[in-house]
């Protein structure tokens, strides 16, 4: 079973270029389903998570309103706060160590992107940030939980782009550790540039570009947004160019029925 190596602050906090993570997702997917990296292809991210991972995951509503997604239990614990929508009361229950716990809602039909990504968020947490609160299980953490040792993850998690990296505080490093090693693990990148290879020859296009889009998408079983936002990233589409591909890619995929 492949175990990434990565330096941490003393605090056990990781310190991750985009590369490292880049690579570290490519290891995980190499040792965990190859044949994706050669013939792009979803990656089945709940039989990674649970049967590689050796992670148990869990389903509950963890709000009433639907503001949190996803939680990460890293050490037993029986303060899990949940939404009982029988009784309209929140309430406590238990959970072992290494249990990923997923909000009811991603399971509806529609939810299904997020629904993966947020696994492989989850999992991101698992993979990265044990070390961190097993440095000390009674720390206050940073994540809305008071005292227990977990980290709740809200819609907004990862939105960091009100201020720059420079000024981001241990929490946001952590959220965007685990948004791009989701990002890394379902978009391998060596398997996104096998996949769009043949879109490159009209870069200026934004057809082109959309079906670059609409590629990466259905290839990878990810959303518009996601798979955008991983071409910008990558260098495929300009940062800063402000089409939206996330319409065009839509467009192009009902025209294409």
């Amino acid at each position: 079973m492949y175990t990434p190596s990565f330096k941490v602050k003393s605090n056990g906090v990781p310190i991750l270029s985009k590369e490292e993570i880049d690579g570290i997702g490519e290891q995980y997917v190499k040792a965990f389903c190859p044949e994706v990296l050669s013939h792009p292809a979803p990656v089945d991210i709940e039989s990674f998570v649970e049967n590689y991972l050796g992670i148990t995951p869990d389903y509950q509503y963890l709000s009433n309103n639907g503001i949190y997604l996803g939680m990460t239990v890293f050490n037993d614990t029986n303060m899990v706060p949940i939404f009982d929508p029988g009784t309209g009361h929140a309430e406590y229950i238990s959970a072992k160590a290494r249990t990923i716990i997923i909000d009811n809602r991603l399971l509806e039909e529609n939810q299904q992107h997020r629904y993966r990504f947020t696994l492989g968020h989850e999992a991101g947490h698992d993979i990265f940030h044990s070390g961190f609160f097993g440095y000390n299980p009674y720390q206050l953490p940073l994540f809305d939980m008071g005292a227990a040792p977990m980290i709740q993850c809200r819609t907004d998690c990862g939105n960091t782009s009100k201020k720059t990296p420079k000024f981001w505080d241990d929490h946001d490093w952590m959220e965007w550790h685990a948004n791009r090693l989701s990002s890394a693990i379902l978009m391998p990148r060596s398997a996104v540039e096998r996949l769009v290879e043949g879109f490159r020859s009209e870069p200026r296009d934004p057809f082109r570009r959309a079906a670059m889009v609409c590629a990466v998408t259905e290839t990878f079983d990810v959303s518009s947004e996601a798979a955008t936002y991983r071409l910008k990233d990558m260098g495929f589409i300009p940062k800063d160019d402000m089409t939206d591909y996330i319409t065009l890619a839509v467009f192009l995929d009902a025209v294409s029925v």
